[in-house]
């Protein structure tokens, strides 16, 4: 009877055994098919072992980080010069960074604010690789054919990498979820001006250096103190740096990038910033903020005076992704008062006036000019506030998550044949928490468009990827505005896949009678609305408030 016992306990384990297989194999099967690449999924993940969801998400990072470790090794330092493959290695080595600081995030214990930065940080990991890819499109001449040839390999790494990492977003979607759209429920009006009142103490000059007397004194005659008291403290400012080329003391700084060298490597946000202080003068230089390089603010004399210009283009050689004036790439990067403009003109098609890829980085009163491409938002987490904006085609565009407020977006007079398109999206993976929100801006005419002797159609946006993902809430729009609102990139594509949207516009462009009937198309009430706002979208009251930037987490 013992053995029977024992026999029937043995068969029952066995059965238990095998049952539990399936179930784990059914439930891995199901789980890689919700992501875009179910057969990438099925290859890395250990068919048939038990695991939870963030199991197998961790199993994914590291395999991506991993391949993103072995590309970056791939593209050798000493390669001959090409803009390609310079973007291609820059691009592989933050991308290193990320998911290593994805790696890091999901072994803690991940409360929204994590979540967030988690699925921030894949997010920009596969617009890495995505910008990457395009950088090869932008080789033009007879011997782009071949360049792409003899590069394959890079590009098939590059396009495999594509595929990891949005494995590993679709399963820490799946793993650590956060509030959906629906759900979110509307936050209080929370807007920061200079009115608003702080419980700091007042700004003690006899704390303050020379320089920082002069930059706090500079933006009071501004008109706004834009440096917050809690900002201005010692605690808050780590340096200050004046940057003048007619200077003759030894300790200012000729160029911007000079300045920018000089900051800290590698700075926490508790350090405090480094603040430079660019003088009124046109600077003809190439601006970068590296990714080591974080927590820098660069403040000007204001719109039209302090001005950075450059006129890198597509034509004459340049990726579009190198073509920028002024490339941010350091967290908690702040720039105000300054102009950037790329002078290429309409004739070189795609010249960037700024690149942003700087986590929690905040530009306010600041102008953009330039005609195609002029404002890359290429990844993270982005604000703009009281900022004039510029250009022709495509003149804001990118996967960041992104906030305009209060802004000037001001359409150009393109080549005669062309139409003007405000946004261009490049959401690439329905999993990213990316997009443009363009929140009570003016969207106007410039002069030259208005005096214009033949007719420009002017668009809302079209789509770049086929994500893509724009909304427009409470703007003004003048009359110039196509009444179909949007436009197609090419055929019926993203059509179906795209979200536009628009939220109580005003202005005679605002109408939505006539616009597209795409699916994707939504004209959406104050509960989705309030999903693209500064305190939801891109978390703004967790970082917003310590940049002394004034800005309305809801809706206004």
């Amino acid at each position: 009877m013992a053995q029977n016992s024992i026999l029937f306990t043995s068969i029952s384990l066995l059965i238990f055994s095998i049952f539990s297989h399936c179930q784990a194999l059914t439930s891995l099967e199901d789980l890689c098919d919700v992501t875009p690449h179910p057969t990438v999924c099925r290859s890395v993940l250990p068919v048939g072992s038990p695991g939870s969801v963030s199991g197998f998400a961790n199993i994914v990072i590291l395999k991506s980080l991993e391949a993103s470790k072995h590309l970056l090794a791939s593209l050798d330092p000493h390669h001959p010069a090409s803009g390609p493959l310079d973007d291609c290695q820059l691009l592989a080595g933050l991308t290193v960074d990320q998911l290593t600081r994805v790696n890091v995030i999901k072994d803690t214990v991940l409360g929204t604010s994590e979540v967030n930065d988690l699925l921030t940080l894949l997010s920009a990991a596969l617009t890495n690789y995505e910008t990457c890819l395009g950088s090869f499109h932008d080789v033009t001449g007879e011997s782009s054919e071949n360049f792409v040839k003899d590069h394959q390999d890079i590009l098939t790494r590059v396009s495999d990498g594509i595929k990891l990492i949005s494995v590993s977003l679709a399963l820490s979607k799946e793993a650590w979820s956060i509030a959906s759209d629906a759900s979110v429920k509307k936050p209080p009006p929370r807007i920061l001006t200079e009115e608003k009142k702080s419980s700091s103490p007042d700004v003690s000059y006899v704390k303050m250096t020379k320089r920082e007397r002069m930059i706090y004194e500079r933006v009071e005659v501004l008109g706004r103190k834009l440096l917050q008291v809690s900002f201005l403290s010692t605690d808050r400012i780590n340096f200050t740096v004046v940057v003048n080329p007619n200077d003759v003391n030894g300790d200012v700084y000729k160029t911007i990038n000079d300045a920018i060298a000089a900051a800290p490597t590698k700075a926490e946000s508790e350090n405090g910033y480094f603040v430079i202080y660019v003088v009124a003068g046109v600077y003809e230089e190439y601006v970068t903020v590296p990714s080591n390089k974080s927590y820098v603010m660069i403040i000007g004399d204001g719109i039209d005076k302090t001005i950075i210009t450059g006129n890198r283009n597509i034509v004459d050689g340049s990726t579009t992704f190198a073509s920028a004036t002024l490339a941010v790439i350091g967290r908690g990067f702040i720039a105000a008062n300054i102009t950037v403009r790329n002078t290429a003109g309409p004739n070189k098609h795609q010249a960037v006036a700024v690149r942003n890829s700087a986590d929690m980085s905040a530009f306010y009163k600041c102008s953009f000019e330039a005609y195609q491409d002029t404002l890359y938002v290429h990844s993270l987490r982005q604000f703009y506030r009281e900022c004039d904006i510029y250009g022709t085609v495509d003149f804001i565009f990118g996967n960041a998550a992104t906030v305009l407020q209060n802004c000037n977006i001001i359409p150009r007079l393109p080549l005669q044949g062309q139409f003007n398109a405000i946004t261009a999206q490049g959401r690439s993976d329905p999993n990213q928490n990316t997009g443009i929100s363009i929140q009570n801006c003016k969207i106007i005419p410039s002069a030259e468009l208005v005096s214009s002797n033949y007719t420009v159609k002017t668009y809302l946006g079209r789509p770049w990827k086929e994500y893509s993902r724009t909304v427009y809430l409470q703007n003004f729009m003048d009359g110039f505005i196509d009444g179909k609102g949007w436009t197609e990139w090419m055929g019926d594509f993203a059509l179906q896949t795209l979200y536009y949207a628009e939220f109580k516009n005003t202005g005679p462009g605002s109408e939505t009678a006539y616009r597209v009937n795409w699916p994707g198309y939504h004209v959406i009430n104050e509960t989705e609305a309030v999903w693209f706002t500064v305190s939801n979208f891109i978390v703004g009251d967790s970082w917003l408030p310590s940049m002394g930037v004034p800005y309305a987490g809801g809706l206004v």
